[in-house]
């Protein structure tokens, strides 16, 4: 975990920016952490948070206002969660430039439905400005606030880590030992069972009995 933590460290600058332009709110409290750490201030992860959320919109954004024939755009129209953003967008537009980086799972259609709306260039500029800015300092302070309570958990992780994998390995086994016994169990009871059937058979067997009477030698008349 210490090892993750420092290779964190040394490229956090960049897994933070990138990490927001593609993605979200994860990167921006990694920031949070890494400054809690002294690893940065946390002014720097907090505008590098804001960029890479700023920017990252607003390339969706332009790229669905320009290129809204392109197949990518044609295959995000398809999926169910692009009629429900087109709708928040009609209802909600301004609004919605701002929330739409809160909402899991809508973050990609609904900066293209926005593309695809009639909202201008430069009110989209402002409003994604000013949402990237209250995102970005939200969660990159939650990461810095609670940096503690995140150092605890990832060392408790490093003790307990010796005790889950003896715990994975055993359900391991069990589970190979189960699924060995459903595949193999019947075939093995079934040629068991058989062969005590042969031996009960054998036991209930009649001994053969001489022809000849008790007494009597060979040759005798």
């Amino acid at each position: 975990m210490y090892e993750i933590l420092s290779l964190i460290s040394q490229y956090g600058l960049v897994i933070v920016f990138v990490g927001t332009f593609f993605e979200g709110e994860v990167f921006a409290i990694i920031g949070g952490f890494l400054a809690y750490r002294g690893s940065y201030p946390l002014e720097q992860i907090a505008i590098l948070a804001f960029a890479g959320s700023f920017l990252g919109d607003l390339a969706v954004f332009l790229f669905a206002r320009f290129w809204s024939g392109h197949r990518w755009v044609a295959r995000w129209k398809r999926k169910p969660k692009f009629a429900k953003a087109i709708r928040l967008v009609d209802k909600y537009q301004a609004f919605f430039v701002i929330v739409n980086r809160y909402i899991y799972g809508l973050r990609m259609p609904g900066l293209i439905a926005l593309g695809l709306s009639s909202i201008s260039i430069p009110r989209f500029l402002v409003l994604n400005f000013i949402g990237a800015g209250i995102w970005a300092g939200l969660f990159t302070t939650i990461g810095y606030v609670f940096g503690y309570s995140i150092g605890t958990v990832f060392a408790r992780l490093e003790l307990m880590e010796r005790g889950v994998g003896i715990t994975l390995i055993v359900i391991a086994v069990a589970l190979a030992a189960w699924f060995a016994w459903r595949q193999w169990g019947p075939v093995f009871m079934a040629r068991m069972f058989e062969r005590g059937e042969k031996d009960e058979e054998v036991d209930a067997a009649p001994i053969p009995v001489s022809s000849q009477p008790h007494g009597r030698r060979d040759g005798e008349p």
